[in-house]
């Protein structure tokens, strides 16, 4: 069975949320202290038992601020269950129809101000104050990986060493006389050694001389106890030839977690195995990264009966580029409120899925952690921006923009996550309208973009009359330098260029004249765009440089204030 919703109410930062789950893999991403781990540790809060190590030691802290210690209130609803957990979890069944069940349980969380304590009552099923099963917990097994983790700590020798653990879940009942007979044997050579059995007579003689042959107990020594519990956990890693310890942080992590997934997908016992790990990608530069995300989805989607649930949180747009578009749920505080986007529950078809996933390299997932985003067509909207933008008397970063290339017309692959009830980040599209001529009729598909904006209240889509270069060459403060950034790309059509435009009496003239000679030279957009960024790094224009549309734009997104146009 697998987590499908997670609900929370008055958890920290956390009103009232309601998290959808994907199976498998769920990768929750988000700017820093968007709620990512106030997630986490409401799962940790439910899903561990009280006895565990790792379960949530709250506080008052913990309770939404403002609400007077409103009780936390907790619920997951687990869903594919087997015949065989309806059985056990019966008391926790919540009747869906057609004969299906779900299994429900929910955490009651109150503060006393007297003693200064928290009381968590915890109970199955739909009705609240329902007992929960002594055993409850005997089926589910989870694993929480902390953010900044050591994992030496985890590796080191004892008890509870992942490495201990996962030789345990494989090791059958019948087999440890095999692991003890061994120690055993190992114990009598090493005795058998003549500087360890001339170390035992002279301890025992010692011993001998302070208490009395009455009261002295022979000494023998031991290499190790050779019960099977003690035996494992004095094992540990070794890294060609060298000790774990001498690793770093990065490999050691690897490790660990490797060591704590095999735990998981070995304990067949258990019905519902999961991991929750905060911050996957610390220590591990952005190969590793990538290659340890593609192996947890895989080890989450085992076929095999061994499925491991593995719920993440990351602020690394690596791992968000590379994570199954359905395993992605985004993070946002809007306006004080913790909100979530879980991209498997939105409708969309699979070839504009497929498109998503491959758009979705290490740049353009920074859309899910933006808070404002302005989409544009190419490479030279992408440099150009962030200079008209600071002409225009705003600035980009400082507005926490977030500016995506689209490679084109592949808006529409990225306009599915936005919406009512989807990222509700500010949004502005920047096309080319694409017209014969200035005033003439946009094209079909900058059309049917506008049209986007009735259905997507967060949306403003922005035209040129032609092209994005036709509308500045327009401006008659630009031309002048767009024409020196091409004289250095191309000295000699550049000089006649200049000459030629000099003879044209309107700036739409001249703004036609120069897209005809930039277009029929086919020069590179992007080294056109490098060139004239760093002309106008140093210039000093006026607001109204900037085109009207791209001004829009900027106002929507609130990186220049309304009436820029006057």
């Amino acid at each position: 069975m697998w987590l499908r919703e997670l609900r929370i109410s008055n958890f920290r930062k956390i009103d009232r949320l309601t998290v959808s789950l994907p199976r498998g893999l769920a990768v929750l991403v988000g700017e820093n202290n968007s709620g990512k781990t106030a997630i986490i540790d409401a799962l940790r809060i439910i899903l561990f038992s009280s006895r565990d190590f790792d379960s949530l030691r709250l506080s008052e802290d913990d309770f939404r601020s403002g609400t007077d210690y409103a009780p936390i209130e907790i619920s997951c609803t687990f869903t594919g269950l087997t015949d065989e957990d309806e059985v056990h979890f019966q008391e926790c069944l919540v009747d869906v129809g057609h004969g299906k069940f779900e299994m429900q349980v929910s955490a009651h969380i109150e503060f006393n101000k007297a003693t200064s304590r928290c009381s968590v009552r915890l109970w199955g099923g739909e009705t609240e104050g329902g007992s929960l099963p002594s055993t409850h917990y005997d089926r589910l097994a989870t694993i929480y990986l902390q953010p900044l983790r050591d994992p030496e700590r985890g590796l080191r020798p004892g008890r509870h060493s992942q490495v201990s653990r996962l030789v345990n879940s494989l090791t059958a009942e019948d087999q440890h006389e095999k692991f003890e007979t061994i120690v055993k044997d190992a114990n009598e050579k090493i005795r058998s050694l003549e500087p360890v059995k001339e170390a035992t007579a002279d301890i025992n003689a010692q011993m001998r001389a302070i208490a009395g042959d009455e009261l002295t107990q022979m000494t023998e020594l031991t290499f190790t106890d050779p019960s099977f519990r003690r035996i494992i956990a004095g094992l540990q890693p070794e890294i060609e030839g060298l000790p774990f310890a001498l690793n770093g942080l990065g490999y050691n992590n690897l490790i660990f977690t490797s060591a704590t997934l095999g735990t998981l997908r070995r304990s067949t016992q258990f019905s519902f195995r999961s991991v929750l790990v905060e911050e996957p990608e610390a220590h591990l530069h952005p190969q590793l990264q990538v290659l340890l995300l593609r192996h947890l989805a895989e080890v989450a989607l085992d076929e095999e009966g061994n499925e491991v649930q593995v719920i993440a949180s990351s602020h690394s747009p690596i791992l968000a580029s590379q994570a199954p578009i359905e395993s992605i749920v985004s993070v946002h505080e809007v306006e004080e409120r913790v909100t979530t986007v879980s991209v498997c529950t939105i409708e969309m078809e699979d070839a504009t899925k497929r498109k998503l996933q491959r758009f979705l390299d290490a740049t353009r997932a920074e859309l899910f952690f933006a808070r404002r985003i302005l989409m544009v067509e190419g490479i030279a909207e992408t440099l150009l921006l962030p200079v008209l933008a600071r002409i225009a008397g705003g600035c980009l970063k400082g507005s926490a923009v977030t500016v995506l290339n689209a490679d084109g017309l592949n808006f529409n692959a990225f306009l599915p996550l936005f919406g009512t009830k989807r990222l509700s980040a500010p949004v502005a599209i920047l096309t080319d309208g694409d017209a014969g001529e200035v005033g003439g009729d946009p094209s079909a598909t900058a059309k049917g973009l506008k049209a986007k904006e009735a259905n997507l209240p967060n949306l403003r889509v922005e035209i040129s009359e032609i092209t994005f270069e036709h509308e500045l060459a327009r401006s008659e403060e630009m031309l002048p330098h767009m024409v020196s950034a091409f004289k250095t790309l191309h000295p000699v059509k550049g000089t006649t260029l200049d000459a030629a435009l000099g003879a044209l009496a309107s700036p739409d003239e001249r703004a036609s004249a120069f897209l005809e000679v930039f277009t029929d030279t086919r020069v590179s957009k992007g080294h056109f765009a490098q060139e004239l960024a760093e002309t106008l790094a140093t210039t000093e224009l006026s607001k109204f440089a900037v085109p009207v549309y791209i001004r829009n734009a900027l106002e929507h997104l609130g990186v220049i204030g309304s009436g820029s146009q006057d």
